[in-house]
């Protein structure tokens, strides 16, 4: 193929959308109508079936008889997640790339609001906004403001290690819009981090070449205990592997030039009080425990202690508080048309 395809606002750049799927028949028409539906509808949107024993594929070559944009490939057999994304990414031409999963909903100006903003910023890797989760019926929205500016701006690598040390939060990959060719140039996404590869590779790209921030509720994920990462997260010796396979890598040679900043941010993929005591049992990866990243674990180890027993709404509040008194400070902001 001689290039990417062209959007039809030929102002903005390509955008193309890949969709893991693994028996998502239930809900996937409803995450490819959001993409189709688009203001800034993406060049193309591949669905990238891993494997799947449920109707989901017949529903998308069902809605690829009417939309030329869509397309599917089957693996035909279940490869994981990451692998699936990884091939989607090397499948798509646009200028940008959106993971969505196959049960995520996003609102009709996701793409043009990321669009507009990252367009301006030609060295940030990604454009992220704020997330929101809703339940298995898609009802039930709950927004999750990060509150980290006032009005969509770019944030400097300076600036994302600034708010990292000064927050916990997570760039949400429903609501992220990647540079295709820098996450390409990195490699995708490394498959043996399962549930933190998203995560992991967000935090690089921002070390190294900084994010865009919409602060608006356009993606919503759908919240389930048995989700990819809600299910993960309850294995606890498969998290402390994790986090020892991050450090592993923050100490090798392509990712030795970001390890200062994860560092100094104190930044892991968990903050619960166990992670303390499986960085002070590893002789290998004790000296990543500084006085900084200690106290946050400490702090936010209490948080998830005392947060099922605070009424409702003590942590907005909380949430609220903490973000005036943390304002964001030298992001250079530019608000959109």
């Amino acid at each position: 193929m001689d290039g990417p395809p062209r959007d039809p606002d030929r102002s903005l750049p390509t955008l193309s959308v890949v969709v893991p799927n693994y028996n998502h028949g239930r809900y996937i028409e409803g995450a490819l109508r959001g993409h189709l539906s688009q203001t800034a509808p993406p060049t193309e949107i591949l669905v990238v079936d891993d494997g799947s024993t449920d109707d989901s594929c017949a529903v998308v070559e069902r809605l690829a008889a009417e939309a030329p944009t869509l397309r599917l490939i089957r693996l035909g057999r279940n490869t994981g997640v990451n692998a699936a994304i990884n091939r989607g990414l090397t499948e798509v031409r646009g200028d940008f790339v959106c993971f969505s999963a196959a049960d995520d909903v996003v609102g009709p100006d996701f793409a043009r609001h990321s669009l507009e903003l990252i367009a301006r910023h030609p060295a940030a890797a990604f454009c992220f906004s704020d997330p929101a989760e809703m339940d298995s019926e898609g009802g039930g929205v709950h927004p999750l403001p990060f509150r980290l500016a006032d009005r969509p701006c770019l944030l400097r690598p300076s600036d994302v290690e600034a708010l990292l040390t000064r927050n916990f939060f997570a760039f949400p990959g429903h609501a992220t819009i990647y540079r295709r060719k820098t996450l390409s140039d990195l490699g995708g996404f490394i498959e043996d981090l399962r549930w933190y590869a998203d995560w992991f590779t967000s935090c690089v790209l921002a070390f190294r070449h900084g994010a865009c921030y919409v602060p608006e509720v356009m993606a919503y994920y759908r919240l389930s205990r048995h989700s990819y990462y809600m299910s993960g997260i309850r294995q606890t010796a498969v998290q402390r592997e994790l986090l020892y396979r991050v450090l592993d890598l923050l100490a090798s040679a392509p990712f030795r030039d970001v390890a200062p900043a994860f560092r100094r941010s104190a930044l892991t993929p968990e903050f619960r009080l166990r992670v303390l005591r499986w960085l002070a049992t590893s002789p290998r990866h004790r000296d990543y425990l500084t006085p900084r990243l200690s106290a946050r674990l400490a702090v936010r180890g209490v948080w998830w202690v005392v947060k099922p027993y605070m009424p409702g709404w003590v942590r907005p509040a909380l949430r609220r508080l903490a973000r005036r008194m943390r304002p964001l400070s030298g992001a250079s902001a530019q608000v959109l048309p």
